[in-house]
């Protein structure tokens, strides 16, 4: 991996951070299944919380490699956690794209502050990964443009601790996008508990009872919400999960080295069995994959290329994958322990999975992948270099 003097500066800042802010009380938190909101705060004072927002919104404008690094440093420690700063960069990129100069200048300073935490609204009780079937509906209330929201949304990350979401549904059978702030009249917030995993990301179910919406809180136009603005959000949100996926990846791998070099089973150390050595193996190797794939997908982000996009689902769909894997062989190589809440190694097993859920399934990636594969077919053909036939 080849970093500038100032991104392994920061790489370096926010594994201590980590190390001293999160890891310690990561255990507890998963129990307790709710992060403190002064653990929030300290990353708000950090800068962490704008890390993509610019400098004149009271952000930090970091590139995508730095704000990648944030999050495999803080998913070594714990992906919940993570969950806060991949929602943060959803709403505010999407803003940042999309929103007017009155909704960036009133929302993007707090958001990047850790003033407010913010919430994507997309998903929905019956509807999954399916967002053309959205039935959440926005009507016109007959005063001037204001609006009414109906409908209910759920399983949304960090929605027990956010201020403001951006809600997605219809108006007049077009997709629309909304800020809902937390206090409006009717609308309800209803935690989830007892999730598998990524039991302290705060998420909840959503209930919109006639929420009034004023003009002022719609983003973009009527019919551009699922072609345009979800996916801003969207992309940040798979290189985030890409790299906090990196980050498990590596506590896992970090975990299971540390044990097969300490354990004693009778004369030998557990790292002298093959069948530990061959899992070990496979899980460093697949880190060391995952580590480019989502570095490449950070740098063509910043370099504006247009497979930005592709990047970011290949690497969101190796990592949390890899992951998924690196935590099953990590419980199987610390053995009764790791499947222990003493073991980090129980948490990371829980929370892997869930990691090939958000920002979309695994099956999914699959289809998009598969589908964009196929279709680039002709130009990859096109693109053979012409080699002239040899002489008899």
């Amino acid at each position: 991996m080849f970093l500038t003097s100032e991104q392994s500066k920061r790489y370096a800042e926010f594994q201590e951070f980590a190390a001293a802010k999160v890891e310690p009380f990561a255990g507890e938190w998963d129990r307790a299944q709710e992060i403190p909101d002064s653990a929030v705060a300290e990353l708000g004072r950090a800068g962490y919380l704008g890390a993509n927002i610019p400098p004149e919104l009271g952000g930090q404008g970091w590139d995508t490699v730095t704000f990648g690094l944030l999050n495999e440093a803080l998913g070594r420690s714990d992906s919940a956690f993570t969950g806060i700063v991949t929602v943060q960069s959803m709403i505010s990129s999407a803003l940042l794209k999309w929103g007017t100069a009155e909704q960036k200048s009133k929302w993007l300073p707090p958001l990047a502050k850790g003033e407010i935490i913010g919430a994507i609204a997309l998903t929905e009780p019956g509807g999954g990964s399916d967002l053309q079937s959205m039935t959440t509906e926005f009507r016109r209330s007959g005063r001037g443009d204001e609006l009414i929201l109906t409908g209910q949304k759920k399983w949304v990350t960090s929605s027990q601790k956010a201020g403001v979401f951006l809600v997605f549904g219809k108006l007049d059978q077009k997709p629309i996008a909304c800020l809902v702030p937390r206090n409006s009249e009717g609308f309800e917030i209803e935690p989830i508990y007892d999730l598998m995993g990524f039991r302290a990301a705060g998420l909840a179910r959503l209930k919109f009872n006639n929420v009034p919406i004023p003009a002022a809180n719609i983003v973009g136009k009527p019919g551009f919400a699922l072609s345009h603005i979800a996916p801003v959000g969207l992309h940040y949100g798979r290189i985030s999960t890409a790299c906090s996926s990196l980050g498990l990846l590596r506590g896992c791998f970090e975990e299971s080295t540390a044990h097969a070099a300490s354990r004693n089973v009778g004369s030998q150390k557990v790292g002298d069995f093959g069948m530990i050595q061959s899992l070990i193996a496979n899980m460093g190797t697949n880190l060391e994959a995952a580590k480019l794939l989502c570095w490449s997908a950070c740098r063509t982000e910043d370099e504006g290329s247009p497979d930005a996009y592709t990047k970011a689902f290949i690497a969101k769909y190796f990592a949390s994958r890899a992951a998924v894997q690196a935590a099953s062989d990590a419980v199987q190589i610390r053995g009764a322990s790791g499947c222990h809440e003493s073991s980090p190694t129980a948490r990371f097993y829980r929370g892997a999975k869930i990691m090939e859920i958000i920002e979309g399934t695994t099956q999914v990636h699959e289809f998009i992948l598969g589908k964009s594969f196929i279709n680039e077919t002709p130009k990859r053909s096109r693109q053979q270099p012409v080699t002239k036939p040899s002489a008899p």
